[in-house]
């Protein structure tokens, strides 16, 4: 079995060109690491990457790396210690160190982005359907997408409301500003966002702010304005070991 530690030993952390423009579709690379496994799939270390890897709730992106004489079909990457690793297989030629280029599955990458917009909207709108804060515990954007909450669940009347203010604010839209700051001015400014207690302790952070919305942080890639969304529908809610969890869908 392949060590990551031993994979990215010597590697210097990965340039995240979707944290850059989480709209590009195709990016160029140099591979600077391949490594084959077991299951005849390899591990491809970038010095920069379009691919988001699995990490906060997001699932990786997937699409292909290439160049003129070989295809590697992406199926996941990894972060590890702010290395990307990318894991796929080879579709045709020998891959090997040097220039190549990345190309994402899109129509995945935006219902990522859409689904990770529609979560922090809704935080927002659940805290003002319920008339206090929400703190929330996970969340997956994958299938079934949900966002999780500590505490009892509210009321069905209270997430109807919560669902219709943020169809309001879609059909409306605002925009969507990432900026980063530093530990003092998060903890200053952002005290009671509904993930800060589950954040690990940095010198920077990326901070999402929909417009109206208190800011969150967050690693993630998200639509520039709501609109985008298209819709938001509340699909059930489950108890879970904190609380409980609030699974939904864009339309």
């Amino acid at each position: 079995m392949v060590s990551l530690e031993n994979l990215i030993k010597d590697i210097a952390k990965t340039e995240l060109i979707y944290w850059q423009d989480s709209y590009s579709k195709t990016s160029q690379g140099s591979v600077l690491r391949i490594e084959p496994d077991e299951k005849r799939h390899l591990y491809l270390i970038l010095d920069k990457t379009i691919f988001h890897p699995k990490s906060g709730g997001q699932p990786s992106d997937k699409g292909k790396i290439v160049d003129s004489d070989f295809e590697v079909e992406v199926k996941k990457a990894m972060l590890k210690n702010g290395v990307v690793i990318h894991w796929g297989k080879s579709k045709g030629g020998e891959p090997k160190v040097g220039e190549v280029t990345c190309e994402i599955d899109w129509n995945w990458r935006y219902l990522l982005m859409r689904r990770h917009t529609a979560g922090h909207l809704f935080d927002h709108c659940l805290a003002s359907a319920t008339r206090k804060r929400v703190e929330t515990t996970d969340s997956w954007l994958g299938d079934e997408c949900y966002v999780g909450y500590k505490g009892e669940a509210p009321s069905n009347s209270a997430l109807e409301e919560a669902e219709e203010k943020a169809n309001r604010m879609i059909e409306t839209g605002a925009p969507v500003k990432v900026s980063a700051v530093s530990y003092d001015t998060l903890i200053e400014h952002v005290p009671d966002a509904p993930n800060i207690f589950r954040l690990p302790r940095s010198s920077t952070y990326r901070i999402v702010e929909i417009e109206g919305c208190k800011p969150i942080p967050c690693g993630g890639t998200h639509t520039q304005n709501i609109s985008e969304i298209g819709g938001l529908k509340v699909t059930s809610t489950q108890p879970s070991e904190l609380g409980f969890r609030v699974y939904y869908e864009v339309t």
